[in-house]
């Protein structure tokens, strides 16, 4: 199934301007599929609008999967000739979703998650799915997913590996790098040794916010170690290939 060549694009987010934070994700994408040969790109939790709170606020921005920004992805994936997954706030008959769509290179959707650990105003998930893709059996899991019990659980036992989009800060000061090196940092190799699969995890960089996500994108595999990481509060994108279950990735 793999090797199979990752871009981590910790966007640098305006809060509630997707179409700038659209604009800005197209011109990075581009740039990396053209300087590096990209068979997937992962982006964070609710990459457009950034992690959005209030009611107002979902109920203006949400948006049905497929819609409008499905619909722009699955152009961009067959333009590029990559697959995308990337964190969007999801308008459902059932309620408002923060939810993960992941679609691949001929821009099909290939899977749907809704974030199970998550607060109201936001309605929860309740499954973890995997999917067989061109980039091996993949699932997805969002933000404090990696840390919840009921999420976890699910995790399909030949899952070959995980993407998980973030949008996670510090309160008080965020970026911090000393709490992320002796911190944070910690936290996330535990949790995913914990679930024993390979995992992406990539989180947004807001502009503009005091206690805003801070950035970074990191590869740990099921043994808990560290392949690759970005710089701790920054957008810097992170290209490797993924080589497969126990076998770790190269960064270019």
């Amino acid at each position: 199934m793999l090797p199979v060549r990752v871009a981590l694009i910790p966007l640098r987010t305006h809060v509630k301007r997707p179409d700038l934070n659209w604009q800005r994700f197209v011109n990075v994408a581009e740039e990396a599929v053209a300087r590096e040969r990209v068979d997937v790109i992962c982006l964070p939790e609710c990459a457009f609008t950034g992690y959005l709170y209030e009611q107002d606020d979902l109920a203006g921005f949400a948006e049905p999967i497929p819609g409008p920004t499905t619909d722009k992805m699955a152009s961009l994936a067959r333009h590029l000739r990559a697959g995308v997954c990337f964190g969007l706030v999801e308008r459902a008959a059932t309620g408002i979703f923060n939810s993960a769509v992941l679609i691949g290179k001929n821009g099909g959707i290939r899977l749907i998650h809704r974030k199970v650990a998550e607060k109201p105003p936001y309605a929860n998930g309740n499954r973890v799915e995997a999917a067989d893709t061109e980039f091996g059996k993949v699932a997805v899991l969002i933000c404090g997913d990696l840390f919840h019990e009921e999420a976890i659980r699910q995790v399909p036992p030949d899952t070959q590996w995980l993407m998980v989009p973030m949008a996670r800060g510090f309160d008080g000061q965020s970026p911090d790098r000393r709490r992320w090196e002796e911190e944070e940092r910690q936290v996330y190799r535990k949790a995913v040794e914990r679930i024993g699969t390979c995992a992406v995890i990539v989180n947004a960089l807001d502009v503009g916010i005091k206690e805003g996500s801070f950035g970074g994108g990191m590869v740990v595999d099921g043994a808990g170690n560290v392949l690759a990481e970005s710089p701790h509060g920054t957008d810097e994108p992170l290209i490797l290939d993924l080589v497969c279950p126990g076998e770790g990735a190269e960064r270019m």
